[in-house]
């Protein structure tokens, strides 16, 4: 039984991120928030190019220069979606900082 349901939600997962890709943008982001909802009530983690394209805080599709502002700070890529405000930060740190 719970190899069934996850395969189920795996088979979701799939079609949902076909649906992202499409060139509709309102089914695009309601396939997004549909996958952020389908992972975490099944304990899915979402692929990596996915999680960097949808916002933890508002579930949206990040397009940047559209609804998402990238500043580079200290060699971290700082990413805010200007929706909800959330800030995203990706790698660097003051250890990588060159002089």
């Amino acid at each position: 039984m719970k190899e069934r349901r996850a395969s189920l939600a795996k088979q979701a997962q799939s079609m949902l991120i076909k649906k992202i890709n499409s060139d509709d943008d309102d089914v695009a982001e309601n396939a997004a928030k549909h996958l952020v909802r389908t992972s975490r009530r099944n304990r899915l983690r979402v692929p990596n190019y996915y999680r960097r394209l949808i916002c933890k805080g508002c579930s949206r599709i990040l397009k940047p220069g559209i609804n998402q502002r990238i500043r580079v700070r200290a060699g971290m890529i700082v990413r805010t979606c200007l929706e909800c405000g959330r800030t995203h930060r990706i790698g660097g740190g003051p250890k990588f900082h060159r002089r």
